[in-house]
């Protein structure tokens, strides 16, 4: 009831300050926060470490920090994302590559589309679902139930629907595939722990196959894509090229080619931008990690992972 109550009350402050108003505010109070947050501190420095292995330790600091504030203000502006109009919407958001996903929608099987956690993805999905209607959007489940609840209120108001993390979650991804409607998927944790070993940063981890399973499957093409935020803290949605998968007899090598290509885009941006992947779980874990706390992200945080 607490964490409900207080979530309430800076969503309402939030909600009533002016944007610039409400980052100068959240600034201050992330970075007094932060050097008490250790264990999400420390696995956003080593994630970031394995990126950028030659950076020295001030420096690799100094980026977590960054990318800390750049978090704060994502979830500032998912309390603000639900009361905003349309246009507003759009002069926070530049569309790139949009031919890509104009291509992936053409093939009428709806399209899945791929992402690591960067940016604001309430914001890219609500514009999305301003242009192309309902879609949906695979979040983790929250504690207390009363606070996801009312999350998913919100997002409901952005017309996104909110399917829940979980083993059968993948039966409700192609219910809306089939009524040729985008998913949007988070992949970059395996928060199920049913994903497989695959190289990332030049080291094995396990991430989710489901998105790749469900495009061979449905035929639905599956489209990288990014949300990025800009030095006026506008953002910028860059779809990459779509994935058209073809099954073939080897269905482990078919999601094993198409991981890879998934993994390599995400690398590519994630180096580009490291201080706007908001990642506070080990990626590369020594050992099992039972989180005493869990920060949820503002975008999508989710996979599907059979």
């Amino acid at each position: 009831m607490i964490t409900y109550l207080g979530f309430r009350l800076i969503e309402g402050i939030i909600a009533r300050t002016p944007r610039r108003l409400a980052y100068a505010i959240g600034v201050v109070t992330s970075t007094l926060a932060f050097p008490l947050l250790a264990r999400q501190r420390k696995a956003l420095e080593s994630n970031l470490h394995h990126v950028l292995p030659e950076m020295p330790g001030p420096q690799l600091r100094k980026l977590a920090w960054r990318n800390w504030l750049n978090y704060t203000k994502a979830w500032i502006d998912f309390f603000k994302i639900p009361r905003m109009d349309r246009r507003k919407l759009g002069a926070l958001l530049t569309p790139s590559g949009l031919e890509n996903l104009d291509a992936a929608m053409a093939r009428g099987k709806g399209v899945i589309v791929v992402a690591p956690h960067m940016g604001s993805w309430e914001l890219a999905a609500a514009s999305w679902a301003a242009s192309f209607g309902e879609i949906g959007v695979m979040v983790e489940q929250i504690e207390p139930r009363r606070l996801f609840e009312h999350v998913s209120a919100l997002r409901s108001r952005m017309n996104i629907r909110v399917i829940p993390l979980s083993r059968t979650g993948a039966r409700d991804i192609m219910r809306m595939l089939k009524e040729h409607r985008m998913v949007v998927l988070a992949m970059d944790r395996d928060i199920l722990n049913t994903g497989q070993p695959f190289k990332f940063f030049g080291r094995l981890t396990s991430f989710p196959t489901g998105p790749v399973e469900i495009a061979l499957k449905t035929g639905a093409p599956i489209l990288p894509a990014f949300c990025i935020r800009d030095r006026n803290d506008a953002y910028i949605a860059i779809g990459e090229p779509p994935l058209f998968l073809t099954p073939s007899e080897d269905h482990r090598a078919d999601v094993r080619g198409a991981m890879e290509q998934i993994l390599a885009t995400f690398e590519r941006y994630i180096k580009r931008y490291p201080d706007q992947w908001h990642v506070l779980e080990p990626i590369w874990p020594e050992k099992p990690v039972v989180p005493a706390v869990t920060i949820p992200s503002p975008p999508a945080q989710a996979a599907v992972g059979d």
